[in-house]
């Protein structure tokens, strides 16, 4: 905890360990990075769901999940793009909110590249013949099909554009608050109050 007491004494290293934790996040399947919660907007209320971290490129301050063609989330990014990602690490009690814009890619080069990188068990994630969220009387009534190029026109690509990071650290002296706020013309760092 030492490492972090200071955590955002220093806002450019600040920064760049959040980037850090969240390329870690990419790779580490116990980090609470590894799995954020992002919220949608539907016309009418806010959803949100826990997904998996798949890449970070912090040069283009973007990160990438996978998902459904057919779920709720990619209908609401298609309807709404601004996106919301929130993560929390009770060790270092620290709570992180990134804002930002995003967009489904589905059937291109790059999905299809992915695509074949994936295990079968992966793949079965977007087999079944029933959309994601979709009522049935029993489990029984989740069938699956075999056809792989079917399959991978289910598979979509969320590219997540950061546009802010805003982070609160809770420490046993004073908390601290700060923002990292992306721009085409310029990245800025503020302290905030807690």
């Amino acid at each position: 905890m030492s490492n972090f007491t200071n955590f955002f004494s220093d806002l450019d290293k600040g920064e760049l360990k959040i980037w850090d934790l969240l390329a870690q996040g990419v790779v580490n399947k116990k980090s609470k990075f590894h799995t954020p919660t992002i919220s949608t907007f539907n016309g009418n209320a806010i959803n949100s769901r826990t997904i998996i971290l798949r890449k970070v490129d912090r040069k283009t301050k973007m990160l990438f999940f996978y998902s459904d063609t057919r779920s709720r989330k990619v209908l609401n990014i298609k309807q709404n793009n601004n996106v919301t990602a929130h993560l929390y690490e009770p060790r270092f009690k620290l709570q992180v909110q990134l804002y930002g814009y995003a967009n489904i890619e589905n059937k291109t080069e790059k999905t299809k590249g992915i695509w074949n990188s994936l295990n079968n068990f992966s793949k079965k994630n977007y087999l079944s013949t029933i959309s994601p969220g979709e009522k049935i009387n029993s489990l029984a009534n989740l069938n699956y099909n075999a056809d792989n190029e079917e399959a991978f026109y289910n598979f979509s690509l969320i590219n997540f554009k950061v546009s802010k990071i805003e982070c609160l650290q809770l420490l046993n002296i004073n908390n601290i608050r700060v923002e990292f706020v992306y721009t085409e013309s310029s990245d800025k760092k503020y302290y905030m109050v807690p």
